[in-house]
């Protein structure tokens, strides 16, 4: 009679988690939601352009007005003179995480930093590829006329842990043979450069450095504009309708868009156009800039080398040392919200007490300092850390760079260009790597709600459980 009981029990409540999870199937995403860029950065964006007001017929819609966006219109028309190409923005250039970052500019996807994914061939050519790339948005910076605030003299990943210096070690030596200039520093030559005793050891990268967000937001627009794209601002894509001509509804009117190829260039908004529902999330982090240090305060930390550099902790924290002697900090927390809400949350007042607990903690001799700045972003995260670029549908026609994980800055300019290439019929060498069309396959599947959002949580909780054994 007991054994009865329980068995009826025990299907109720899987009836229940049945009935539940296909409600939550059924309801779907929130809706998608543009929050205003209130950034640092957000006080140099350029006028917003017109919205788009009547019906076209274009060769290709790029979808998003980030850098991935700007660049892809900037190549193709490089590489296709004559083109017609729109950019349609849903708000304004840079509303979204390419004007809310932190200003580091990094080399390497996410899955081959400081670690050989998959063999030692293909670390070495995501490294020459991403390095390249540099030195192409800064020509193109060049060709703009805008001073990007662009610093290519180099990066340092911190170590916290002295457990983890035999691993960075090796690491070292191996990237060391196969030509790619790292160094390893001990925690003396990381307290020499960087002017803090808070790490045990570090590895410096010559190539990589630190930007300013919306200046180069504004260089890629001028370039793309001078190329001949178009590029339409506040003027939102409602739905895409596939076919060989993909019909796109634009804006309060929904004007036509009819176009022969789209980019999606959305990150973290692309779930709300019903693409990668199930292979990336929204995720919210935040950014703080300080006042600007005195030059009391400059010579207390000791930050002479100004080299920008980022933590060994999951939840990571990162910081540059700007020409206007702010610092800027972001890091050290995370979240998703149920159903992929966009809209933020959180309590921003919990997170400026984060933020400068960590900026004291590295560098005592600015107790006192203020943040003039905090501000949410949105990141596009999958379960398997690779940014996502190629081209899917029936036709083949739908492109897409998205999901940087957190390191978008150079990934995504590299994206455009990559995005061009493979549609222009030319070599950009990423496209002959493992990580291009890599959009499908239950590696980097994510369930959808409830187990989306309990599954976040309960890896975000690990995490930083994880991160305070470090601390201690």
């Amino acid at each position: 009679m007991i054994l009865k009981k329980t068995a009826g029990i025990t299907l109720s409540i899987t009836v229940a988690v049945i009935v539940l999870s296909v409600m939550f199937w059924l309801l779907g995403e929130k809706e998608a939601v543009f929050e205003k860029n209130d950034s640092f950065w957000a006080k140099e964006m350029m006028p917003a352009n017109a919205a788009l007001n009547k019906n076209i017929d274009v060769d290709v819609a790029i979808i998003g007005g980030g850098y991935t966006g700007l660049s892809s219109a900037y190549h193709l028309m490089k590489y296709n003179p004559g083109l017609h190409v729109v950019v349609l923005e849903a708000k304004q250039v840079g509303s979204g995480a390419s004007g809310r970052h932190g200003g580091m500019v990094l080399p390497q996807p996410p899955t081959e930093s400081f670690e050989i994914a998959f063999d030692d061939n293909l670390h070495k050519k995501t490294y020459e590829l991403t390095t390249r790339n540099m030195k192409s948005m800064k020509s193109m910076c060049e060709e703009s006329g805008v001073e990007c605030d662009l610093k290519l003299n180099g990066f340092v990943h911190t170590i916290i842990d002295e457990e983890d210096i035999p691993y960075y070690k090796e690491y070292v030596k191996d990237a060391n043979d196969m030509g790619i200039p790292l160094e390893f520093w001990n925690a003396d030559q990381t307290e020499d450069k960087l002017g803090t005793d808070r790490y045990s050891a570090s590895v410096f990268d010559p190539n990589g450095g630190s930007v300013h967000a919306v200046k180069l937001i504004n260089a890629l627009k001028i370039v793309a504009e001078k190329a001949g794209a178009v590029i339409y601002e506040n003027s939102q894509v409602n739905d895409i309708s596939e076919g060989e001509t993909i019909v796109l509804k634009v804006g309060d009117d929904n004007h036509e868009v009819k176009a022969r190829d789209i980019v999606l260039a959305t990150n973290a908004f692309t779930s709300k156009l019903g693409y990668f529902t199930y292979s990336m999330i929204p995720v919210h982090a935040q950014t703080a800039v300080t006042e600007p240090l005195t030059e009391e305060q400059l010579a207390n930390i000791g930050w002479d080398s100004r080299l920008p550099f980022y933590d060994s902790k999951n939840y990571l924290f990162h910081m540059v040392l700007r020409d206007d002697n702010r610092i800027v900090i972001g890091g050290g927390d995370a979240d998703y919200y149920f159903r992929g809400d966009l809209k933020y949350k959180g309590d921003i007042q919990k997170i400026h007490e984060l933020t400068l607990n960590e900026l004291v903690t590295v560098y005592p001799g600015l107790k006192g300092i203020r943040l003039e700045y905090i501000w949410d972003g949105l990141l596009g995260m999958t379960s398997d850390e690779i940014p996502k670029v190629g081209v899917t549908g029936k036709h083949k026609n739908i492109y897409y760079g998205l999901a940087y994980n957190g390191q978008g800055v150079n990934m995504s300019y590299m994206f455009g260009d990559v995005i061009a290439s493979v549609y222009s019929g030319k070599t950009h060498g990423w496209e002959d790597t493992p990580y291009y069309g890599t959009h499908s396959g239950i590696q980097g599947f994510i369930p959808p709600e409830p187990y989306r959002w309990i599954g976040s949580k309960t890896l975000m909780e690990y995490y930083k459980r994880q991160d305070r054994q470090i601390d201690r």
